[in-house]
């Protein structure tokens, strides 16, 4: 199968945030990737060359919001390609319900799939997010999962935008910031902790940098399990698709995610329509 990465945050090609998606990001990806992917699934990352420029623009709402259209546009190019399924790279599900609408092919979403998953793996959950600006957006989402009670607590890394990059490098200070903030959530309650951003999972689960002190990288503090957000997001995509390929049931098109009709598609042709929206692939 092949699964298209559908990327929030833009990189222009030769530039600096290339050179940080080619050589730090995307190896990253793919070594946690490779710890579960299945043999025969194609990878390939998709980014936008309109959009957020770093971290920091996801903090505030109404600019991740604005952003969010250029994964709509990424995930319908998709299917029309012949991909198998998209999956969304930011823990804040951006669109992802509205993409479903959309196309005709699963699409999975980092956040979604990682809450959905600590339910089935204990009672209770925390979520450490990017910045305090998302505790409230987190708060939201889950109760739009209907899963309000299970939630333990919300928590905000307090490092900036360019140390959660940095983390991809080195990821000791970030482990030991993390510990603490899971700490805190385990005295509320939580049985699992979810890291709440495409950058902090796999620099937890690989630990660069820190790979002597920890070979394994952090998969639980004091017993508690951390979320491989990574690994969720790709194992429900490669689920969502098989069920697809069987003709077993895996949408329902009745009420929520009911597909648009030409007539309402010819009504909204002016924002279908950006020549803004341009990608670059790179293939994992």
């Amino acid at each position: 199968m092949k699964i298209l990465l559908a990327n929030v945050a833009v990189a222009e090609p030769g530039g600096e945030s290339a050179n940080f998606v080619e050589n730090i990001l995307l190896p990253a990806w793919r070594k946690n990737f490779n710890l579960v992917k299945n043999e025969n699934t194609q990878i390939v990352s998709r980014f936008p060359q309109w959009g957020i420029t770093g971290l920091d623009g996801f903090f505030y709402s109404y600019i991740d919001t604005l952003n969010a259209q250029s994964v709509l546009y990424a995930a319908i190019q998709a299917e029309k390609e012949g991909f198998d399924a998209v999956l969304i790279t930011c823990f804040g599900d951006p669109l992802l319900w509205q993409i479903r609408q959309a196309v005709n092919i699963p699409v999975v979403s980092f956040g979604e799939a990682s809450i959905l998953m600590a339910a089935m793996m204990g009672y209770k959950f925390g979520v450490v997010t990017i910045s305090p600006y998302n505790i409230i957006e987190t708060e939201h989402t889950i109760a739009k999962y209907g899963l309000t009670e299970r939630l333990a607590g919300i928590r905000a890394n307090p490092e900036s935008g360019m140390e959660q990059d940095h983390a991809l490098i080195n990821a000791r200070p970030a482990i030991a910031t993390f510990k603490k903030i899971a700490r805190e959530l385990i005295a509320k309650g939580a049985e699992i902790i979810l890291p709440g951003c495409g950058l902090m999972s796999p620099a937890l689960r690989l630990a660069p940098g820190a790979e002597d002190e920890y070979p394994n990288g952090i998969t639980e503090v004091d017993g508690v399990p951390i979320a491989d957000v990574m690994a969720n997001g790709l194992l429900m995509a490669e689920m969502m698709v098989t069920l697809k390929q069987s003709g077993s049931s895996w949408i329902s098109r009745k009420g929520l995610f009911a597909q648009a009709t030409e007539q309402a598609k010819e009504c909204g042709r002016m924002v279908l329509q950006d020549d803004r929206m341009k990608f670059w692939d790179i293939p994992l």
